[in-house]
């Protein structure tokens, strides 16, 4: 069995501790292999002729997946995605269906696309949605979204007005939330203006100043992190959030192991 991760902006090369420290359990309990990061680039705003854009980027990490599994073609596949990396594990999924039979499980970790109904099963509701849109993927019965209260890529309100920011960019929603803390305006005017919404508080419906109020609260909490202990600390029966979705990915493991007795529907094949 194999553990393949795509972290969030090319993060293969200063992944998080946190997520190494897991993944690292998660791999002695599977009994997998060493874990692999998929390589994939960063989109880029300026440096190029044709901007990178987040569509090409992730277009590269799926290729760079399938070179991953095509390594060990007998094998089961557990995909982890992590911020904006889950889009390249939902895209190589949907891009290859003949090896969906591989994948044992799939964990999303604050992923911008998470559908509003879709959160870990014991752990608490986290609210709102992906600030980049819903995508439930290919096999959403094996696939476990990871998500904490005040997430503000995983779960922002659905009338957030950075929703159009990140739907207006090229680049991935992390590139757009640190371009606007980049010079974060201090009136409410100046930052509509920056979201490229309403500018005259004259014409602002009824609230849109909470909306406005609502997307900076938001940035800044992307900007000091705060947020992102949640992943690890324990909830009231004792498990984090990241403890929760390695079991589930264990109790997967098993039930896969049962259906493909000869390890892998690749070996079975041959």
């Amino acid at each position: 069995m194999r553990i393949l991760i795509a972290d969030g902006d090319g993060a293969y090369r200063h992944s998080s501790g946190v997520l190494d420290e897991f993944v690292g359990d998660l791999a002695a309990r599977l009994g997998a292999g060493p874990p692999v990061r998929v390589q994939w680039p960063e989109p880029e705003e300026t440096r190029l002729r044709r901007p990178r854009t987040w569509d090409a980027a992730a277009a590269a990490g799926v290729a760079d997946l399938a070179r991953l599994v095509g390594l060990h073609p007998s094998d089961g596949i557990v995909l982890l995605g992590c911020c904006c990396g889950s889009r390249v594990v939902q895209d190589w999924m949907t891009a290859h269906p003949e090896q969906l039979d591989r994948v044992v499980a799939v964990g999303l970790i604050a992923d911008p696309r998470r559908p509003r109904d879709r959160w870990l099963p014991g752990t608490v509701d986290p609210g709102g949605q992906g600030v980049a849109g819903r995508h439930a993927g290919p096999v959403p019965e094996r696939t476990f979204w990871v998500s904490v209260p005040g997430d503000p890529l995983s779960g922002v309100e659905r009338d957030s007005l950075l929703r159009t920011a990140v739907r207006d960019s090229p680049l991935t929603p992390d590139q757009v939330y640190r371009g606007l803390l980049e010079d974060l305006p201090e009136s409410r005017t100046q930052l509509a203006a920056r979201l490229h919404v309403l500018q005259h508080p004259s014409q602002w419906p009824t609230a849109f100043g909470r909306r406005l109020d609502e997307a900076r609260e938001t940035l800044v909490r992307y900007g000091d992190r705060s947020y992102a202990a949640q992943y690890s600390e324990p909830g009231p029966d004792g498990r984090s959030p990241l403890g929760v979705l390695g079991d589930r990915i264990v109790t997967a493991a098993r039930q896969w192991r049962l259906a493909w007795p000869q390890d892998g529907p690749g070996r079975l094949a041959s």
